[in-house]
């Protein structure tokens, strides 16, 4: 459980938020652990990322994962941006533009996400990163715990 939430033991959680005196911070610990630290803030959210699996074949392949945040305090609204990576021999680069859950005053907002294989294009490592916005900023973006090598190019179809 994170914050009441279920997440899977193991996976990485970042806290973030600000403080009382209105610094930003974060910290990473793995859900099912004990936190490492507790702050006093005026507002801090917590997120998540799944690991990517990978469904179908040839044309009709996707990625899938899901990603959640939840806030408490003074965090006015959020929302979650997400985006499908690949490896470059130049770095990380987009695989799928960002996309991002509608804004929304809830405490908690989980989505899941698909992105299609662009089947025969190149064999790349991909992985999804998301990043946590609210009213008083945003999250350090984080990547799933797994990635998958697969055959689907260097674009997304």
């Amino acid at each position: 459980m994170v914050e009441g939430h279920r997440a899977v033991p193991g996976t990485q959680v970042i806290e973030w938020g600000r403080t009382k005196d209105g610094k930003p911070y974060h910290f990473t610990y793995r859900a099912g652990q004990p936190k490492p630290r507790t702050i006093a803030a005026a507002a801090h959210c917590s997120i998540y990322i799944s690991d990517v699996k990978f469904h179908g074949a040839g044309a009709g392949a996707w990625f899938q994962w899901e990603t959640s945040q939840i806030c408490s305090g003074n965090y006015g609204w959020q929302y979650i941006r997400t985006q499908m990576w690949r490896s470059s021999w130049s770095g990380p680069r987009g695989y799928t533009p960002w996309h991002q859950s509608p804004k929304t005053t809830k405490s908690t907002v989980d989505y899941g996400w698909s992105a299609d294989c662009n089947d025969g294009g190149g064999t790349y490592t991909y992985y999804p990163v998301m990043k946590g916005v609210a009213s008083f900023g945003s999250s350090p973006t984080t990547r799933s715990d797994n990635d998958l090598r697969k055959n689907c190019g260097t674009y997304r179809p």
